[in-house]
């Protein structure tokens, strides 16, 4: 551990007892379960009153869990279910679209929390081979630039949020870890000029890690295809996060950039829940200190927060579709282990079933198919292409003309947080 890693292990201490083990190892350290449990299930049924009724009948009018197994009868939450949260203090206060979909959510975390994440993410970092100092960049869409929120925030009175993205991304990320963000728009997707700018951006840069979308990684690939591209000559790593991280693309980095590339599963509600390594083909290690994670029913994510005590998440349903397993991994690691297959609602009627955005990019990536999406009775594709490349991509994915006739240049479906997904 260098001088600059050990002072903030060290700061990080003073805040959060676990703080040095969870930052040693993705999933190590925590608390006892059921008494961590028990004290975010009191908090929350304090605060959400139409909760507190569900888990009284749930849990047959018992105050609380009197072990791990009555877990998994608690009612699942919903963003509806959250608004008791709203008010009171909180160091950080996080807004995104998050992972259910929906309006806009604002998550509250206290010290300690906050504490725990930035533990999370250190080992994150530390699993990719990146050591406190290394070069980083990280590819944002604009609409995660600070200065460009700024005037929001400061209209809005949030002077709490304006200090600490400011400390968070320019005295945090970009002094003390040595990350600088590089920011692209939405046309990346539909310009091939654009993705090799922001590659080119990004190379100059040198950077040891690389961090990015998955969408983005998809655009820079297919930008560097021609072969006349920017060379990543120190890249080690690529982290992922944010969208689906299909396989092919997976291969493809590695081929192509020479590094290895690890998939995180993480969102600004819940923070970092699960983590692929080298060997996991598919699969991500779920971060069993901080997280519990459980495929419902129907197949969706359900994920619990064992950090945020202020505004507990329990058994909170993420809209996301997978699977959970108990299994080994070729790296030696045995626990919960999640894979992901697309999003609730979101998915392609085809010959053989449905399909679903993980099932759509292993399908497409490696082909020379331009970006495009799939819209209610059309294939969205950027200017230039039409008929040719719709029929392309039907007889790829199987899906009917009936369904994705007509080709319809324009516009991609971008999201308020900047995420491009096929099936939008």
């Amino acid at each position: 551990m260098n001088l600059r890693g050990e002072m903030v292990l060290r700061a990080g201490w003073l805040i959060h007892k676990d703080f040095r083990a969870r930052a040693s190892a993705f999933g190590a350290g925590g608390a006892d379960k059921l008494e961590r449990l028990n004290l975010l299930l009191r908090r929350a049924r304090a605060a959400l009153p139409e909760y507190d009724v569900a888990c009284a009948a749930a849990l047959e009018g018992a105050a609380g869990l009197s072990s791990p197994g009555q877990f998994s009868v608690l009612p699942v939450m919903r963003r509806e279910n959250l608004a008791g949260y709203a008010g009171g203090s909180a160091l950080a206060r996080l807004a995104s679209g998050g992972t259910a979909g929906g309006d806009r959510f604002e998550t509250r975390l206290d010290l300690s929390a906050v504490a725990a994440r930035y533990a999370a993410l250190l080992s994150v970092l530390k699993a990719a081979g990146w050591k406190m100092g290394d070069r980083t960049a990280a590819l944002h869409p604009v609409e995660y630039s600070y200065f460009a929120n700024l005037p929001a925030m400061l209209a809005g009175g949030q002077f709490g949020k304006v200090f600490f993205e400011f400390f968070q991304q320019y005295v945090l990320y970009r002094l003390v870890h040595n990350r600088v963000n590089v920011y692209y728009g939405g046309s990346i997707f539909s310009e091939p000029g654009a993705a090799l700018a922001l590659a080119e951006e990004a190379a100059a840069r040198e950077p040891v890690l690389l961090i990015t979308r998955p969408d983005a990684l998809m655009a820079v690939l297919k930008s560097l295809r021609g072969g006349a591209g920017p060379r990543f000559k120190k890249l080690k790593a690529v982290l992922t996060v944010g969208t689906l991280l299909g396989e092919s693309v997976r291969r493809e980095a590695r081929e192509r950039l020479g590094a290895e590339v690890f998939n995180m599963y993480a969102s600004t509600e819940l923070g970092y829940a699960a983590l692929s390594c080298p060997h996991s083909e598919g699969w991500l290690h779920a971060d069993g200190a901080g997280h519990i994670v459980e495929a419902g029913a129907d197949g969706e994510i359900l994920c619990t927060d064992l950090d945020n005590a202020l505004a507990p998440l329990l058994r909170y349903g993420t809209g996301d579709l997978g699977e959970t397993a108990s299994r080994g991994c070729l790296c030696g690691r045995a626990g919960e282990m999640l894979r992901l297959n697309g999003r609730k609602g979101k998915y392609a009627e085809t010959a053989t079933g449905r399909l679903y955005e993980a099932g759509v990019i292993d399908r497409v990536f490696p082909s020379d198919l331009p970006f495009f999406q799939l819209v209610p009775g059309s294939v969205l594709l950027p200017a230039g292409a039409g008929e040719k490349e719709a029929a392309a991509v039907r007889e790829l994915l199987g899906v009917k003309a009936a369904d994705y006739g007509a080709a319809a240049p324009g516009s991609f479906k971008i999201s308020s947080s900047g995420k491009f997904c096929y099936l939008p």
